[in-house]
């Protein structure tokens, strides 16, 4: 093998390695948006929306993230959602009301990001922080949307450690930390100069704002691409029904869809030339919680 071809195999295999990426055919149901737009309820008003870039291949380039998370902080609360999802529900809801006769609608028309038309359990959680408790509402693709859970645990989850280290992160002066949590090491860049004890996902505990995390493994990281000041409405969970679960379950029930998608939801696709059930997954699939 010349040395060309090695370095453009170890770049290929690499690329699969640096992140977990949308990689089942799961995806959402067309009544998913739709119903999210109409029937949006809001809970409150944060005074910062943080916007961040979830596991991005170019950070210049939203179509190569997963999603754009925002974490939204008002006083005793704080949540995390898709910003991409909420943009798409914006656009959805004007177009419905200029449309008001229409018999079909693009539910996915404003959607960005890596397969925007695909399901994957980080970007469609709803993640809300009160007081001391935390709570996750984990919406299904469409073929399990009935199943969709919500479960509470105690907040925060993770114990860090200070280093001395700091840099810059979207003009804010951040200090490192490290912990390691469910399996995972991470290493965290938060800022004092925002005193608020949260982060992207379910992320807390330090002694300000994180700005970055990733692990040791590069399998997942966040990074702040915007700090807003202003009002902003936070919306409770999209979908009418959540059944009242435990993590151990929704985790389950996740891997499941995410190891085996066909067999989990009770769909056959045969491979035509084998005669063979078709996988639904490319590649290993590394759950951020791996305990």
């Amino acid at each position: 093998m010349s040395i060309r071809l090695l370095l453009l195999s170890l770049l290929f295999i690499s690329g699969f390695s640096y992140a977990q990426r949308k990689d089942t055919d799961a995806k959402n149901s067309r009544d998913y948006f739709r119903y999210g737009c109409q029937n949006r309820k809001e809970i409150g008003t944060a005074d910062i929306r943080v916007l961040y870039a979830f596991n991005p291949t170019d950070i210049n380039d939203k179509d190569t993230w997963i999603d754009e998370g925002q974490l939204k902080i008002t006083k005793g609360m704080t949540q995390y959602s898709s910003h991409f999802e909420e943009v798409n529900e914006d656009n959805l809801k004007k177009w419905l009301e200029d449309h008001p006769n229409s018999d079909v609608y693009p539910p996915r028309r404003w959607l960005r990001g890596h397969k925007p038309d695909h399901w994957i359990e980080y970007q469609y959680s709803n993640i809300k922080v009160k007081g001391n408790v935390l709570e996750e509402w984990a919406a299904m693709p469409s073929a399990i949307q009935e199943d969709n859970m919500m479960y509470s645990e105690p907040f925060p989850l993770q114990k860090w450690q200070l280093g001395k280290e700091t840099k810059t992160i979207c003009g804010y002066k951040c200090q490192k930390a490290t912990c390691t949590w469910r399996g995972r090491t991470y290493t965290a860049w938060f800022t004092p100069e925002i005193p608020v004890s949260a982060g992207p996902w379910k992320f807390g505990g330090l002694p300000g704002l994180i700005m970055k995390i990733s692990d040791s493994t590069n399998d997942y990281s966040w990074e702040a691409v915007a700090v807003n000041k202003g009002k902003f409405p936070i919306y409770g969970a999209r979908r009418k029904k959540y059944v009242k679960s435990t993590r151990e379950k929704v985790l389950k029930l996740q891997r499941a869809l995410n190891e085996n998608y066909f067999k989990t939801t009770g769909t056959t696709v045969i491979v035509y030339k084998t005669g063979r059930p078709m996988s639904s997954r490319q590649h290993p699939y590394r759950p951020l919680e791996l305990e």
